[in-house]
């Protein structure tokens, strides 16, 4: 034995030592969780989550991490704080649920009443912050939509150009447009 340990996963760890404790990856937690700076402390769930709660879950082969939004008979409706969507995911695909986390170098429990704050603002706000994404996403459209069309009538306009400039340099002749 070369005296180095095989990393666990995340199940492994959950399941031997009773805690994962590691980085983040991904937007869908932010402003809460940023990639590379930020650190979170999930333990396997003792009881069944409420709402609120963040819960740590697997889609295909990948760890997500997305709050709890509404507890039902069999699972949990699940939302990323960044996210414009539900999901639904039953009990028996939930891992662990985050204790606490490390916002760079600060300390914050999940039982703490400013970010129980937070928590409760960012999905009261929800409808109001996905009103103002779908807005934007529609002037996204049409100002692709204008651009394109100003750009196609440019592209044919430099088009037309060239191609009288070549009549006129195969002919000798200066074409009016």
């Amino acid at each position: 034995m070369n005296g180095h340990r095989e990393a666990l996963t995340i199940e492994q760890a959950l399941k031997q030592e009773g805690v994962y404790v590691g980085p983040t990856v991904g937007i869908s937690m932010l402003p809460m969780l940023k990639t590379g700076r930020d650190s979170i402390v999930v333990r396997p769930a003792e009881h069944r989550l409420k709402v609120l709660d963040v819960a740590l879950y697997k889609r295909g082969d990948n760890y997500v991490l997305h709050r709890v939004i509404s507890v039902t008979e069999t699972g949990y409706i699940i939302r990323g704080d960044n996210c414009y969507s539900d999901e639904i995911v039953p009990e028996e695909r939930i891992l662990g649920v985050l204790c606490e986390f490390f916002r760079k170098d600060k300390h914050i429990l999940c039982t703490d009443k400013r970010y129980l704050q937070y928590a409760k603002r960012r999905v009261r706000n929800y409808p109001f912050r996905r009103f103002l994404f779908l807005v934007r996403q529609k002037i996204k459209s049409i100002l692709r939509r204008i651009l394109g069309r100003k750009n196609n009538r440019n592209d044919a306009q430099n088009v037309s150009k060239t191609t009288m400039t070549e009549k006129s340099e195969r002919t000798g002749k200066e074409e009016k447009p």
